[in-house]
């Protein structure tokens, strides 16, 4: 009889998150996919039904696969040069005797800024006229240099700041997973001779892999639904140089009114981000 007893104090406690989740997330999702479905008029909605025809008409766009190569550019070079960085903050910070603990409140301070504020500043930085590192290119007799306006450097120059930026929550995640990790086997690898290297790639790095997958989930999922940081910098531009779905959906939506088309985008980038994830998660369990 016990075996169907109910626990009602767990329940309590986590019916407040449940409903604020359920309404902010799922009740949203589905406002979105029903939107999706129609030439949406927000003056008399829902408006024209069009089924699946917002759907075809931006995957028949020029404007689309130009935003999503743009899209998964950044993603490549957000991988490259942002993902890997707190991993090897966290590996440093692991092997120091002193400080580390300071290191590590040091790490969570830029967290403190806002991302807008970060993108404005890095935007006056980059000024051709008036900016940071030209007035120092200047002094070294180069430049000056468009980094936002420039077709080639400008997806360079969004992703940079990321770089300098890295660390906070992941650092935490990174080091306490190290940290977990058996003193008894780093002794044991030291009697055999591993070194350095050999210990970091055959030892830590597999025992944190969970850590990574789930943190690498996170930052796909981040950069291909990243927004603020290019609508400060360039709005897209230059000719759509860094224009990226996100951006698209803003600017479909709010500036074109066309609701219907932007909700249908919603949707395929959650269905598409969804798919990478479920991909990951069985890559990861083949692998083990």
């Amino acid at each position: 009889m016990n075996k169907w007893k109910i626990p009602w104090t767990p329940i309590l406690f986590l019916l407040p998150s449940v409903v604020v989740f359920f309404i902010f997330k799922y009740y949203l999702l589905f406002k979105a996919v029903y939107i999706s479905l129609f030439n949406y008029d927000i003056m008399t909605p829902p408006g024209k039904f069009v089924g699946f025809g917002n759907y075809f008409e931006f995957l028949s766009s020029h404007t689309f696969w130009v935003a999503m190569k743009n899209t998964f550019i950044f993603f490549g070079l957000s991988v490259l040069l942002v993902f890997w960085v707190p991993i090897v903050q966290a590996l440093f910070l692991s092997h120091m005797k002193r400080l580390n603990g300071l290191y590590l409140v040091l790490y969570q301070i830029p967290n403190v800024l806002p991302l807008v504020a970060g993108a404005l500043l890095w935007k006056w930085m980059y000024n051709p006229d008036r900016g940071l590192f030209n007035y120092l290119l200047g002094k070294l007799g180069l430049g000056p240099y468009g980094f936002l306006n420039d077709l080639r450097m400008t997806k360079l120059a969004i992703v940079l700041p990321g770089f300098f930026a890295s660390g906070g929550i992941g650092v935490l995640l990174y080091y306490a997973a190290i940290k977990s990790i058996s003193s008894e086997l780093f002794e044991a690898a030291k009697i055999d001779g591993c070194g350095p290297w050999r210990r970091m790639l055959m030892m830590i790095l597999p025992n944190i892999s969970f850590v990574i997958i789930i943190q690498f989930v996170g930052f796909m999922s981040g950069v291909l639904l990243s927004f603020d940081t290019i609508f400060v910098m360039t709005q897209g531009g230059p000719a759509d140089a860094s224009l990226v779905v996100a951006l698209m959906i803003q600017k479909t939506a709010f500036e074109q009114s066309r609701f219907g088309v932007s909700a249908a985008l919603s949707f395929f980038m959650f269905l598409l981000i969804a798919v990478l994830t479920v991909i990951q998660f069985r890559l990861q369990r083949e692998d083990e």
